[in-house]
């Protein structure tokens, strides 16, 4: 090719010109897709305040969303990190995808702001459902909360490290400040009375879930707390067809079919009994292959003690939700004795930490709990 020197000179000038525009085009793309980010952030944490079993899918989608337009977003990473913990431990999405994906989230986001609060709260859940590092877990709930002591996450967390270790009273304080804090989040208001149902009062059980009904709060896993209590409270014809339209409103929740199974095993219907244990053996498209606690209890109400165990066993490598009250179960009394049961629940929980003081739980009890209790007797309450 032939040209004259100042035609080459003004080609090498024209070249400059054009990358400089061009890389002025792309500094205006990438603040666009940083702006699209933080709008899409901000809705999905809109929605993540009133989250539910029904849209936890649609906030991790929307975060993922964010992610994609940037990056180096870590409200988004921490976001999804959340949505996914929620998501397996409420049943939506197994954990052996959803824990390794909260992971790798709170690695990134960590990379980008280590000091984040809610990046730190949503490790901790980590440590305690995934990783079962106990100590670490209530260290890093106990941390998040002295910081920002209203954080319903991170008392929701404490709450559950408190069930592993069986302190019970406390777990009760700490899941109803939770729920005291976010009342639209129906999976606060369960963890409420999933720990009285671990108390045994199921009476009181069954109560606060008619109150978390009354909120607006559904979905399985208030569902399968509701069948367990009916259950421990007795078989009877009657709660034996409340659970079977539970049941029937969740079918893809094993724990609720389990309950099911476990409620005509105890009433000695045990054919049906064995009918629910079949299709619990046979996962399809309505029935996810985790959560192996709802075989356990149909076993255990059949009779089949080290059966259970085992997939007892495969619950607590799962990092199901249920796996954090074994040792306070009542389904799971039987068990006790067993070397093999014995060995798993040692397994859960460290040893408690300092309980709450008692004039503070009774004051906390007073200021927050439903109108009703106010009308119980000083017996009543001091038991709650």
């Amino acid at each position: 090719m032939f040209a004259y020197p100042q035609e080459i000179d003004r080609w090498l000038t024209s070249l400059g010109e054009e990358t400089r525009g061009g890389e002025t085009d792309g500094d205006e793309a990438l603040e666009t897709r940083k702006r699209r980010s933080l709008e899409l952030t901000a809705r999905a944490t809109e929605m993540w305040e009133t989250h539910s079993e029904e849209n936890l899918n649609t906030i991790a989608g929307i975060y993922r969303k964010a992610i994609d337009q940037y990056p180096g977003n870590p409200r988004a990473l921490i976001g999804l990190a959340d949505s996914m913990i929620s998501a397996s431990l409420e049943g939506v999405m197994d954990g052996s995808v959803a824990y390794p994906c909260a992971s790798e989230a709170l690695r990134r986001a960590a990379q980008l702001d280590s000091q984040d609060l809610d990046g730190r709260c949503s490790q901790a859940w980590l440590n305690l459902v995934s990783a079962r590092k106990w100590r670490q877990a209530r260290i890093g709930f106990e941390d998040v909360l002295s910081k920002q002591p209203r954080l319903s996450f991170a008392l929701a967390g404490l709450a559950l490290v408190h069930i592993a270790e069986g302190d019970l009273a406390s777990a009760f304080h700490c899941a109803w400040e939770a729920w005291m804090q976010n009342t639209l989040v129906s999976t606060l208001g369960a963890i409420v009375c999933w720990s009285k149902y671990l108390q045994g009062d199921f009476e009181r059980a069954l109560e606060l879930v008619a109150q978390v009904r009354g909120s607006g709060g559904s979905g399985a896993t208030i569902g399968a707390i509701e069948a367990l209590a009916l259950n421990q409270a007795g078989p009877t014809e009657e709660s034996i067809e409340r659970i079977e339209a539970i049941a029937a409103e969740f079918p893809r929740s094993q724990t609720l079919q389990g309950a099911l199974g476990y409620a005509y095993a105890i009433a000695k219907q045990t054919v049906r009994a064995l009918d629910v244990l079949q299709i619990l053996d046979q996962p399809n498209a309505q029935k996810k292959p985790s959560n192996s606690y709802g075989r356990a209890l149909v076993l255990i109400g059949l009779g089949h003690g080290r059966q259970a165990t085992q997939w007892l066993e495969a619950s607590y490598a799962e990092g199901s939700l249920w796996s954090l009250g074994f040792g306070s179960d009542p389904a799971l009394r039987r068990l006790k004795g067993d070397p093999q049961f014995d060995s798993l629940v040692q397994k859960i929980g460290a040893p408690p930490g300092r309980p709450l003081p008692p004039l503070r739980a009774m004051e906390f009890m007073v200021r927050t709990a439903p109108a009703d209790v106010g009308r119980r007797s000083d017996r009543n309450l001091a038991r709650a």
